[in-house]
Parts: structure tokens; sequence; C-alpha cells
């Protein structure tokens, strides 16, 4: 059986499945889990919130719609004063022959009369059915009848049978009709009563559709009974029929606001009743949830299609950086990196990264490796310039070795001729310890010179693994050179020239290396000039102060040694290359003797002038003079210790 795990307990067949479909298959159970989970916490939620707003606006649309029809209600004592104290009234009554038993129109005439405004201003007054026009005495004498609806009640005919008084708005019953009406007392100029004026309509669904005006297609209201519930009135006729009961509507209605309307001395008792079907609420639920719904699955779909539209991005950077991998893995390291098999990047990109890490890893424990073998050669590299130093001292010491012996020499000639004549005073015995003490005195400082001479050669050729630096002045150390020199350079007829600069800032340097660097640099002028057939041989050795010469820029100042021979010149075509060890083309294995010249004396040189932080160059002109410049940074006062 094949196992679905390779070696790295990855699964096959998943490893082989492109990244972004993992993605986009992930991203798509979740979208649609997050969508269901979503979907019905939300709903809920979402239901909660539609009740608890539903049941709000319902209440503030009740009160509202109580506010709005009791706002009409009393509107009909604002429309019968108005009417009350219209002129063109108080001149009709005041020139009315009314008999003194009978009205003079009934209400079955449904033209304005001329006691009314016109239609145009009439309809800007609440509504009413009929308008009726009483005399001093109370008997109705003109009535105005604005529909074809039912007569009035026989009761209006006396205005003592209404339990009204002038001024307010009522309710009353009579004849087994609801009515409201509102009554106001005609005035002459005088304030005398002259007539009295009502208006009235049945309460009916025509009454409360005029009521709630514009929002009685968005309202549902009915004027029920507050004994039996009993349906007087509604605004939506087509819903609610009159005489239905209260009770009979709970299967179908949401009941909001029940107001109870007090008015009138006929004691009649209503409610005002804000209703909402249950077919709307469950319609508006349905549409609220369904778009809730939509806006999950939008949501839903546009997270899906963000997540993707990102991993196709990640895939491609991961792509991108795969490919660099490989070209730096194939082109760079020369590591063939494993080949691709398709399928998921990332899958990929791992193993690649593996297959570089591991290369990486052991080209580390090369490199450590190597670094322990740099680290002997190093090593074995330090001693061979020790030894190589200590050679080329021992080289300058052969080529000191006249001029040393002939520096011991003449010493050593001077006690023996003291000697000899002392030696023979006492014999005739004729000596005198005053004329002794001078010549013992000569002796003293004969043998002190040679001490020194002495001591000074077996301090240059000490080995030191280490460069011992300490503050010293550059004109000691060049006058010490001198002092081993001297003897060589005036038996070979050359003239010295020391313009050496007084009271020179230190410099950090090892005295003994330094002085073998100068030995080299005179010795090297030395044979130059030897081989010369110039009879005029000059050496000049100059030393000054500079602000930095060829040192870096952070250097405070440095000094400036040259030293200048008029001897054989270098070649232009090998000057670039006397510097360098064991040169074929050094310049002083091809203008002295065999043997005479080690190649190694201007390199080594260089490699002592470089340890302390300084520069060496020259400057060689065919025919005239040969230059050698050093340049030595100024001493900080910290003197140090430093390993070769």
């Amino acid at each position: 059986m094949m196992s679905l795990f390779d070696k790295r307990d990855h699964l096959v067949f998943l490893g082989n499945i492109s990244l972004t479909l993992k993605i986009a298959a992930i991203m798509v159970v979740l979208g649609v889990t997050l969508l269901s989970v979503l979907s019905n916490i939300h709903g809920k939620m979402m239901s909660e919130i539609f009740d608890a707003q539903l049941h709000e606006r319902l209440e503030a649309r009740s009160n509202e719609d109580s506010r709005l029809f009791e706002n009409y209600f009393l509107s009909y004592q604002s429309g019968v004063g108005a009417l009350a104290s219209s002129y063109g009234l108080i001149v009709y009554v005041k020139n009315a022959a009314w008999d003194s038993r009978e009205p003079t129109k009934t209400d079955e005439l449904h033209d304005i009369p001329p006691w009314l405004p016109k239609s145009s201003v009439l309809k800007f007054y609440v509504g009413f059915n009929h308008a009726i026009l009483y005399d001093r005495a109370g008997r109705s004498r003109e009535v105005y009848n604005a529909t074809d609806g039912p007569p009035l009640s026989a009761r209006f005919s006396d205005l003592a049978q209404l339990p009204i008084s002038p001024g307010p708005s009522y309710f009353i019953r009579l004849d087994s009709t609801n009515y409201v009406l509102s009554a106001r007392e005609v005035k002459d100029a005088d304030g005398n009563k002259i007539a009295v004026l009502v208006i009235t309509h049945p309460i009916n669904d025509e009454l409360l559709i005029d009521a709630m005006g514009p929002l009685s297609g968005r309202s549902t209201v009915v004027l029920a009974s507050s004994e039996d519930h009993t349906v007087i009135a509604t605004n939506r006729p087509e819903l609610i029929k009159d005489g239905t009961t209260l009770g009979t509507l709970n299967d179908k209605f949401m009941f909001k606001g029940k107001h109870f309307l007090d008015s009138g001395e006929d004691e009649v008792h209503m409610m005002f009743v804000s209703l909402i079907s249950f077919s709307e609420v469950n319609e508006l639920r349905s549409k609220v949830l369904s778009d809730n719904i939509r806006f999950n699955i939008i949501t839903a779909v546009a997270l899906i299609l963000s997540f993707i539209v990102i991993m196709l991005y990640i895939t491609m950077r991961i792509r991108r950086l795969d490919n660099y991998v490989s070209n730096v893995s194939r082109v760079h390291l020369a590591i063939e990196p494993p080949k691709s098999t398709g399928g998921d990047q990332l899958r990929v990109l791992e193993e690649r990264f593996r297959r570089l890490f591991d290369e990486i890893i052991e080209s580390k424990s090369l490199l450590e490796k190597r670094a322990l073998d740099l680290e002997d050669i190093n090593r074995e590299l330090k001693e061979t310039t020790v030894q190589l130093i200590q050679t080329e001292k021992f080289a300058a010491l052969g080529e000191l070795t006249a001029g040393v012996a002939h520096e011991i020499n003449q010493p050593l000639n001077g006690i023996k001729i003291i000697c000899q004549s002392i030696s023979k005073d006492i014999q005739k015995n004729r000596y005198s310890i005053k004329e002794m003490e001078p010549d013992l005195a000569d002796i003293v400082e004969q043998v002190d010179r040679m001490a020194a001479i002495i001591d000074h050669m077996r301090i240059f050729t000490r080995r030191s693994e280490t460069m011992n630096l300490e503050s010293t002045d550059i004109n000691t150390i060049v006058e010490g050179a001198f002092k081993l020199l001297h003897q060589q350079l005036i038996n070979d007829g050359i003239n010295v020239t020391k313009n050496l600069a007084p009271n020179l800032p230190q410099i950090n340097g090892d005295i003994t290396r330094l002085e073998q660097v100068f030995i080299n640099l005179i010795v090297n002028a030395k044979n130059a000039m030897t081989d010369d057939d110039n009879a005029d041989k000059n050496l000049k050795i100059t030393t000054s102060l500079t602000n930095n010469g060829d040192l870096p820029s952070s250097c405070d100042g440095a000094i400036v040694i040259e030293v200048e021979n008029n001897g054989t010149s270098i070649p232009e075509s090998i000057i670039d290359k006397i510097f360098q060890p064991f040169s074929t083309t050094n310049y002083f294995m091809q203008t002295n003797e065999q043997g005479k010249e080690t190649g190694i004396g201007l390199p080594v040189s260089k490699k002592i002038i470089d340890d302390h932080g300084g520069n060496i160059s020259v400057q060689s002109n065919p025919g005239r003079t040969t230059i050698f410049k050093i340049t030595l940074p100024i001493a900080d006062n910290k003197p140090q210790q430093t390993n070769m």
C-alpha cells in the first residue's frame, strides 16, 4: 500500500496542489461557514433589534397619530370661531327676515349659502358635513348640508336639545349617531348675541380619513367605543369594517397606543387606537432579514475574493522569491536547486531553502576549517615576517661591519697608544699620577665609546615578536642610524647633509624598527652612489612638520622624513615594483653586486612604516636625484604594544 506521507510527513497529494487553490478552497469553506454562523447569529440579533425598533417606532407613530387627531378635533373650535366672526355672516344675520316659527331653508339644499365663505376659502377650514345657523332663541333657521349624507337628527332643530355650550368641541350621540361638533355665538359690533353657529360631522370613516390627512394611507387607526370596544370609524375601511370588535382583530393586527377620548356633556367615551397588520410586520421583517442575508452574502463573497486576491499576490511574490533563490543558488553559489515539480509554491520554496541552508551549513563548516587553517598560516606568516625583519637586520649589520670595525678600531688604537706610553713611563720610572689621570680618562672615554657602539648594535639586532611603541623624537632615531653608518659614509666619500627641524612633536614608534628603515634607506643610497661614476656624492636627510601629508584626514598632523641621494636613478619601468617582496626587477638587486642585496629591504621597510600607520613613497628623476619620502603621524601620547 502506498504511503500518503513523504519523508517530511507532508501529504503527497496535498503537496501537489497549488497553494492558490488550497487557499481558495479554505476561504470558500470558511466563507460558507462564516456566512452560516453569521446569518444565524446576526439574524437573531437583527430580529430582536427589528422588534425593538418596530415597537419604538409604532409607539412614536401612535403618539403622532393621536396628536394629529386631537389637533383635528380641536380645530373645530378655531374653525367655527373664524366662521362666526366673519363679516359676511354678521351682516347676513342682521338683514335676515326670519319667521318666528319656521326655518327659512332646510338641509336639502347643497349650495353654499351666502352666510358662509366661498368654496375657494371654505376648503381651508376643518371639514364638516353640516353648518347650522340658530337665532338668538336657539331655533334652527338655516342648515347647510355639504354632502348627500343622511339628514341630521331632529334634535338639531332646537339648540336647547344639544348638551353643549358655545366654545369647545364635543363628541355627542344623537339618535344612535355619534357626532363631533362645535358652536360659537355670532355677535354684532356691540358684542350683542344675534345668532349661534354650529358645525358638525358624523363620526365615520370619512371623518377619520380627513383627520389623518396624508398619513391616512400609511397608518391604520380606528375610533372604538370605550364600552364594548366596537369599531365606530377607521381610516382603512377596506381592512376593518365598522362594528367589528377589537378582540377579533388580535390575530391580524398589532395594537399600539390606546388613547381614551372624553369630551362633551353627553359623556361619550371613545378610544383612538393605532394598529399595524401582522402581514405588514412580517413582510417588513422578511425584507429586513433578506437584506441582512444579502448583505452577509455580499460581505462573505467580498471577503473570499479579497483573500483570494491577496493570496494571488502572495503567491506571485513567493514565486518571485523562489526564482530569485534558485538563480542565486545556481549562479552565485554554484548550488543546483531541486527541480520544481509544481504544486504548492510554499513547499517548493521550502525545499529550495532547505537545500540552500544545508549547503550553507556545510559551507560554514568548510569556512570554519579554512579559517583555522588561515589562522595557522597567518601565525606562520607572522613568524616568517619576524624572521625576515631579523634577517634584514643581520643583512644590514653585514653592511655595517666594516664601518663598525673601524669605529671600534679607532678607540682601541687610542687605548693601545696610551697604554704603551704609560708602560714606557713606568719602565723608566718616570710616571706621574697627575700625568696619568688624563690618559686614564681618555681610556675610559674610548671604552665608553666602544660600549655605546656595541650596545647600540646589540639593541638593533635584538629579536622582538611585538612592536613596542613609545613616544620618541624622530631626529633621535635618525641620528642613531648615522651612528652605525657614519664611518662607512666617510670611507666612501659621501657628503652627508642633515636638515633636522628642531622641536618636532613626538611620534609613537618602535625605535629599533624605525632605525632599521633609515639604515636600509641610507645603505641603499650609499650603494647607489658607490656604483655611480659621479665624483660628487651627496646624501641629504630632512625632517619637517606637515598638516596631514599622505595620511587620513582624521590625523591631526604628521612628521615627514625625506632621504635624498644623487646616485643612480630608478628606471621608470620598475619604480612601481620596488616595494614588492622578492621582486626579480628589484632595483637594488640589478644595480648592486651579487649577494649584496637580499631583495627584501624595501618591502620590509614598507611593512614597518605601514604598521606605524604611516606611508612611504619614492620619486626618482633620471640623471638627478632619488628621494624616499616617509610620513608618520604625530603621537597621541599613548604608548602601545602591537603584535606583528
